[in-house]
């Protein structure tokens, strides 16, 4: 899998360096101040990003009111046609950087509350700034904005902005024609196992046209095989829902119009997925009360609690199929792009993200992978260390370890399976592994192994086993905040209130976070690393 991993993720950021990229980009996140932070923030890096030959337009949007994905693609699609320059060719892009990150605290905290805005080892150019986890989502989704391209798609590209997804098979040059398609949802056409059943939606595809023409929300293993078996055709295949989407600007149009009441009600909220392609795939309304009835077998009420908050939901969408039929001239069509065994960037959790970085000193398909993502390379000295752009003591007991960026000065220091990135640091204790990203420390000790710590800036910082630490710059002054990678319930009490000897509770934190501005925060915290050891 890595060599096909690897020429998708070459040929992605040579299609970048061409100015292949969007020809148009929006982002929508849900605060004002995010509004403004993202619209700095992607017109600062656009070119590393997006397109390396010219300055592609972006604009900045905020939900005042959570949407849901469906209402809020619809809602950033009205602002986009009321501003100048809105799409009617070519492949635009919109990137969703919602999410506090409750799940990822106190990160997300030290962050201004922007889980996008994670930090990662990969360099956006030569100006001392790393790409956050949105810009690997957006840069690595340059692929699939030309592959609709060529294919004749015009539209809109709707990517999840902390998802950075290499397709795991080569798709052939014009060869697909996407120009008749109202849109593309992108698939993994595999078997079901327990784990893909129970945490992801499904479609069903015509394997001689490509088309989608069913839809099966997530559920156990031996209910999804028993639905299979009964819709089952000849030539079907069943395809695993990857998330994003694309949708042509005639489908967004008659869309908008159509749910425009919707769109605009101050407390309505709805998602893509499952149920608005399960009403766009039905054939009349006896259909989609069928699939009502087949929830309740099961014992799930989703249909119907949509419709107790949304009761037109069904005959609007009927009304939106019939819509886009009389536009084009023929039936709703969606397509499929299969992106085959994907390589994921998932570091959005806390567990996922110490594997991805653990990752990186690997030798398997993942590991090289990771590396490439991030921009590392892969050769070693001659004790197993991956080292670029650094200083390390030669008497240093530094072993089998990535170190990027980053400055270490002890002679005593100890690394067994680390990953030191852009980090400052006098000693360094890390004899079971651990990771430290933009770490500015006298003394950063790891206990055990599972640790990370990100943005601590502290004379001396202590990282548990499973620990998680960072410092967080409050209107009042840096504190150091901890969590654990065994503390996966964030509500609750662990949520509202201090927990592990924290100053303040995560949602306190996050509270005053809230009125940091986020570029000024960035600042504080690079001049910080700067300054360290000066």
């Amino acid at each position: 899998m890595f060599e096909v991993w690897r020429r998708n993720i070459r040929e992605n950021l040579e299609l970048v360096r061409a100015g292949r990229g969007p020809s148009l980009v929006s982002v929508v996140s849900g605060s004002e101040s995010d509004r403004a932070y993202w619209q700095r923030h992607f017109e600062a890096v656009g070119r590393e990003v997006f397109n390396a030959e010219r300055a592609v337009p972006v604009h900045s949007f905020c939900e005042s009111r959570p949407k849901g994905n469906f209402l809020g693609t619809l809602l950033a699609w009205s602002q986009i046609r009321a501003s100048e320059g809105a799409p009617d060719s070519g492949v635009a892009l919109m990137s969703m950087v919602f999410g506090k990150g409750k799940r990822l605290s106190p990160f997300t905290q030290s962050l201004g509350n922007r889980k996008p805005a994670f930090l990662t080892p990969r360099r956006a150019g030569d100006a001392g700034l790393y790409m956050n986890t949105a810009d690997l989502s957006n840069l690595f989704s340059a692929s699939w904005v030309d592959h609709l391209r060529e294919g004749g798609f015009r539209g809109l590209l709707v990517k999840w902005g902390d998802e950075a997804i290499i397709p795991g098979t080569l798709w052939p040059k014009g060869t697909q024609n996407f120009r008749d398609f109202d849109a593309v949802r992108f698939v993994w056409q595999t078997e079901p196992t327990e784990t893909l059943a129970r945490e992801k939606d499904w479609f069903l595809i015509d394997g001689e046209t490509g088309e989608i023409n069913f839809a099966l929300s997530r559920q156990e293993l031996d209910s999804l095989r028993s639905r299979l078996d009964s819709l089952a055709r000849p030539g079907r295949q069943a395809g695993v829902n990857l998330g994003s989407l694309a949708l042509s600007y005639d489908f967004l149009d008659l869309a908008l119009d159509i749910f425009r009441d919707e769109v605009f009600a101050l407390s309505l909220s709805a998602d893509w997925d499952p149920y608005v392609w399960l009403a766009l795939f039905c054939r009349d309304e006896s259909d989609w009360r069928s699939e009502q009835e087949h929830e309740a077998r099961l014992g799930r009420n989703g249909i119907r609690a949509l419709e107790e908050r949304f009761p037109d939901f069904y005959r609007k969408l009927a009304r939106l199929r019939a819509a886009l039929a009389e536009r084009t001239g023929r039936p709703l069509r969606v397509g499929a792009l299969n992106f085959g065994e994907a390589f994921w960037v998932d570091i959005g959790l806390h567990a996922p993200l110490r594997k991805t970085l653990e990752s990186l000193i690997a030798d398997t398909d993942e590991g090289k992978a990771s590396r490439d993502v991030f921009g590392i390379p892969h050769g070693r000295d001659a004790r197993g260390n991956i080292v670029v752009n650094s200083y390390l003591p030669d008497a240093a007991d530094i072993r089998d370890s990535v170190v990027v960026d980053s400055v270490i000065l002890d002679p005593r220091a100890v690394a067994r399976g680390g990953v030191v990135v852009g980090s400052r640091l006098r000693s360094l204790r890390m004899p079971h592994g651990g990771s430290a990203l933009f770490c500015a420390a006298d003394e950063l000790t790891f206990t055990g192994p599972r640790g990370v710590a990100f943005a601590s800036v502290s004379p001396t910082v202590v990282v548990e086993e499973g620990g998680r630490h960072t410092t967080l710059w409050l209107p009042q002054g840096p504190e150091n905040f901890v969590s654990n990678e065994d503390i996966w319930d964030y509500g609750g009490d662990n949520y509202r209130r201090p927990i592990l000897g924290n100053p303040l509770s995560f949602e306190e934190a996050g509270e005053l976070m809230s009125e940091v501005d986020g570029l000024e925060l960035d600042a504080r915290r690079g001049e910080a690393l700067r300054d360290w050891l000066r």
